[in-house]
């Protein structure tokens, strides 16, 4: 029979998040907390009186300008989107040629693969260490001949976290397009954002999906000269974020005292490292500069099926690493309390 699929398509499988209903989510690194009510108000009272019937602004030029005042750069070099996800799908499709090497890290965040390859562009895997610098991924993108590399920082899923002058030596000795995830730098402090218009090959993203607590609006942005940001405005739809992502959005971004609980979870991630290192004596919990934890452990598909059946979902990668998001106080004494139960029958 005929297939009609391209070739890059054929043996795809869509990207997979656990599905169903579970009393404690800690699978997906969102905040546990959602808008404050006084927001949840105003916004029941935009939604009357948006005009459902016209198109959004197509620059998101009010969603842009709270997010330069927030972060303090430039709002003619910021673009929108519809999540994160977009904006690194545009970057590949946009900014890269069919055939570009992408210099990828693993492990990271699978998506920038996948979009790489969607593109038709060529990804090279860099492996990470034990004692992984990023030195040795400048290394490597300069050996592959690699147009671009993508790498979050912190990173998604090890909380491994690079701090400023670091990533900015990366930066300036690296050839290539450096396209730089800072979808948790929310929850620590070492941004160059602020640098993103003033090197000629630094795109810098973000996102209010984390540590605002607004996954389910899909907004991010990008930042970086313009050049790169005009290229990337012809490149994406003309009406890429709605009218209401683009005005809540808005909203979060000029009530960020009330809204970004960004250093609350880091801290309570800092108390979950603690904690799992002493309920899994055997496991590696990693250092984090994020709000998850990830865990090198044997038992990974044991434990995750367990916490599954007490209501407890968190990530499994393969068969030997865990990822698991803090949540509340009471969700995090819960998974305590689980992985003490299941403590009790093998050694963890």
């Amino acid at each position: 029979m005929t297939s009609y699929l391209s070739k890059k398509m054929q043996g795809k499988t869509p990207y997979q998040p656990i599905e169903g209903s579970f009393p404690v989510r800690m699978d997906a690194n969102e905040s546990p907390y959602g808008l404050p009510d006084a927001l949840k108000a105003e916004f029941a009272e935009a939604v009357v009186n948006l005009e459902f019937n016209r198109y959004p602004d197509p620059a998101s030029l009010s969603l842009r300008k709270a997010f330069a005042g927030r972060y303090g750069v430039d709002p003619e070099h910021v673009v929108a989107g519809n999540g994160s996800d977009e904006l690194i799908n545009l970057i590949m499709t946009a900014l890269l040629d069919k055939g570009d090497r992408l210099a990828v890290a693993l492990p990271e965040f699978s998506m920038y693969a996948f979009y790489a390859e969607l593109s038709e562009n060529t990804v090279c895997f860099c492996p990470k260490t034990e004692h992984y610098a990023l030195a040795d991924l400048s290394a490597f993108v300069k050996k592959n001949g690699c147009r671009a590399v993508i790498l979050s920082n912190p990173c998604n899923p090890t909380g491994q976290g690079f701090a400023r002058g670091e990533v900015m030596e990366f930066v300036r000795s690296t050839p290539a397009l450096c396209i730089l995830d800072e979808a948790y730098m929310d929850f620590w402090t070492e941004s160059v954002l602020d640098l993103a218009d003033k090197e000629p090959n630094l795109i810098v993203l973000r996102t209010l999906s984390k540590a605002y607590g607004s996954a389910g609006i899909r907004v991010g942005f990008a930042t970086g000269t313009p050049e790169l940001i005009r290229a990337l405005h012809v490149a994406r739809s003309p009406y890429n974020v709605n009218s209401l992502s683009q005005w809540l959005g808005t909203r979060i971004l000029e009530s960020a005292d009330l809204t970004n609980r960004g250093p609350e979870l880091a801290r309570a991630a800092q108390t979950m490292r603690e904690r799992l290192i002493g309920l899994m004596p055997h496991a590696t919990v990693w250092p984090t500069r994020t709000n998850f934890v990830f865990i090198r452990t044997d038992k990974a598909s044991f434990v995750f099926e367990q916490l599954l059946s007490r209501g407890i979902a968190v990530r499994c990668f393969g068969s030997d690493h865990l990822r698991i998001s803090v949540s509340t106080p009471e969700d995090n004494g819960k998974l305590y309390e689980a992985l003490g139960e299941i403590g009790k029958d093998i050694e963890l």
